[in-house]
């Protein structure tokens, strides 16, 4: 029996397109659709006696429609094979109305009667839909986010990473990854990529050594970097994700300087309990000496023994007050009046040519504090202050409230959000360099001339504020003078007799922040506001208030400012404080009033104008009009 005739190449060939993976379609050129497979049927929804004869502009999306005949010609002016996924994004336009992003190959295919093309459609929906989480997910991320091919080229940035290097997307892809590494740095750097493409594999944030990154401005920027390999069609590529460790450092720093003062502070404290007993001895058998002294001359060597172990006495208790703080005694107390009364005892040791400015606010919280220790701290910085200031110049004092925010007590882990009395001392002196201002609480660390110092005073003052619960912050720069801040945790007890019954009663009372940069001016306002029965917080400085108002802007019922003030004018300081609050009243008060146009003052968030000079009377009549 004769074998039965198997099919044609034809039949084949059809039979092949049909059960094709990938959607199979030949159009020619006047783009009608001359053969579809099932899934052509499946992707596109139609059934194929719909598509036969048809133009294949029936499904490409309305908004590419008008060019498609164009794409059309020109393939079959010059027919040639297109690989898959060349080209711009693609979409198809299904029976429903929906689109469904493809892939096309194209292939040219001569017949007997004309030239036609057979297209290959893919579905990469799911595709799209995968790389769009993946981009969320890294665009999301908290970290910065960066991926390189082997070549270190940056293919993917997220909005951390121009966020944390400056640079836009659009002036990273495609550069080198080096241009985010320090210049030191970067001729190791394509050893260390080699060798982890030599042998990929996850390495967790924080391991290795410390590393950097390179910012826009040319700063530089301590990281940590966690690397991913990822295995694409273009080959191996490495995630990273980076982490500013920045303030984590610092915060590490100060924990570090902390542990090694407590370690410091309990080795001194022993020393000077044994040094205690060895005084006492040389003071009492020195006395007993002393009866039976045959002559004066010997008396008087004797006294000297005394006197030099008194000496030593003295340094002893220093030392026992640094690394015992906390036995004092304190009290809830308002400690503007032993700040006050400090600087007057300053004023007659210091030189003529050192001025003292004074600015304490009656506003400053009540703190669990003692007077000799507050006399102790003061007297220090101060002293400290004029010693930087050989040739003259100026020491200012100052106290007031300060809120610590949730961001301000994450970068100084003593304190904990909530209010603080906040006492500053700051010279015009000759300042300090970063590596001596890091060193300046170390204990014995002094850089007077030696036998002019024991290097204790700020060790002491460190040890005290650290028993109170606070922090102290010092800020110097050569040339520049230095600043130190002391910041003492509100009390929270019950009443005192007279503070803080008026405290009490002042949380009914507006509140005024008063900005003159005349010191003069700026204590008589504060009297005649407290006569008024007005809460008063003052500044002479304009850059200042607007640093105290942005920390507690709901505080204050009214602003008064003067204009003319370096830095900052009262103008601007007005717009300054209008953008975080603009309900709040501002009252200017000016010597060139009558020159000034309303409308202008206006605009710029001034609310009322006052001309000087004027009386006290004017003044609270103002008030009175602007506060609700």
């Amino acid at each position: 029996m004769p074998n039965a005739p198997g099919p044609s190449g034809v039949d084949l060939f059809r039979l092949a397109v049909d059960l094709s993976p990938s959607g199979m379609l030949a159009v020619d050129e006047t783009g009608a659709i001359l053969l579809v497979n099932r899934e052509i049927e499946r992707l596109f929804g139609y059934p194929r006696d719909e598509l036969i004869g048809k133009s294949v502009d029936m499904l490409v999306p309305e908004r590419f429609r008008t060019r498609h005949p164009e794409f059309r010609g020109h393939f079959f002016s010059l027919p040639q094979a297109r690989p898959m996924g060349m080209g711009p994004d693609l979409y198809g336009l299904r029976n429903d109305g929906t689109e469904v992003p493809v892939e096309i190959g194209l292939n040219p295919v001569r017949t007997p009667e004309r030239l036609v093309v057979l297209a290959s459609v893919v579905d990469i929906g799911a595709r799209k839909r995968a790389e769009q989480r993946f981009q969320a997910a890294v665009e999301s991320s908290p970290s910065g986010m960066v991926m390189t091919d082997e070549a270190g080229t940056i293919l993917l940035v997220n909005h951390e990473v121009e966020r944390l290097f400056g640079h836009s997307r659009n002036e990273l892809i495609g550069r080198p990854v080096e241009m985010l590494v320090p210049a030191r740095l970067r001729p190791i750097h394509p050893r260390h990529r080699a060798q982890f493409y030599t042998d990929p594999g996850s390495r967790p944030m924080g391991m290795g050594r410390e590393l950097y990154g390179l910012r826009k401005d040319g700063t530089e920027i301590p990281i940590e970097i966690g690397l991913n390999p990822i295995r694409t069609d273009e080959g191996m590529c490495v995630l990273s994700s980076i982490v500013d460790v920045t303030e984590r450092r610092r915060v590490e720093e100060q924990l570090r300087q902390s542990q090694k003062l407590e370690a410091i502070g309990t080795l001194a404290g022993g020393i000077a309990h044994d040094f205690n007993n060895i005084l006492l001895s040389i003071i009492g058998h020195t006395e007993l000496a002393q009866r039976p002294a045959v002559n004066e001359l010997q008396r008087a060597d004797l006294d000297q023994v005394l006197k030099a172990a008194e000496r030593g006495r003295r340094l002893v208790q220093r030392i026992l007050a640094f690394s015992r703080p906390g036995e004092i005694r304190r009290t809830a107390m308002a400690i503007e009046r032993p700040v006050h009364e400090a600087l007057q005892l300053l004023r007659a040791s210091l030189p003529t040519t050192i001025e003292m400015r004074e600015i304490l606010d009656p506003e400053a919280p009540i703190v669990q504090s003692d007077e000799t220790q507050i006399h102790q701290m003061l007297m220090n910085l101060a002293t400290n202050a004029a010693h930087a200031m050989p040739e003259g110049g100026v020491l200012e004092v100052r106290l007031g409230p300060f809120q610590v925010s949730d961001a301000f007590a994450s970068s100084h882990p003593s304190l904990s959000p909530g209010l603080y009395a906040r006492l500053s001392v700051k010279d015009t002196g000759h300042g300090m360099p970063p590596e001596v201002a890091e060193r300046a609480f170390e204990p014995f660390f002094t850089t007077k001339p030696t036998g002019t110092g024991t290097g204790l005073g700020l060790s002491v003052i460190h040890g005290i504020v650290q028993s109170h619960g606070g922090a102290i912050e010092i800020q110097s720069r050569p040339n520049e003078g230095t600043r130190v801040d002391i910041y003492l945790p509100a009390h929270v007890a019950s009443p005192l007799d007279r503070d803080n019954h008026e405290k009490k009663l002042d949380s009914d009372r507006p509140h005024i922040l008063v900005v003159e940069d005349e010191e003069d001016l700026i204590l008589m306002l504060r009297r005649q506001l407290h006569s008024l029965g007005y809460r008063v917080t003052t500044h002479t400085s304009s850059v200042e208030a607007l640093e105290d108002f942005r920390a507690r802007p709901a505080d204050f019922h009214l602003l008064i400012t003067d204009n003319t003030m370096p830095r900052l004018t009262g103008l601007a300081l007005a717009q300054e404080i209008r953008s975080l609050r603009s309900d709040l009243p501002i009252l200017l008060i000016s010597g060139l009033a009558e020159t000034s146009d309303p409308d202008e003052l206006k605009r710029k968030g001034i609310t009322r104008l006052l001309s000087k000079p004027h009386t006290s009377r004017q003044l609270g009549e103002v008030i009175e009009e602007l506060l609700p």
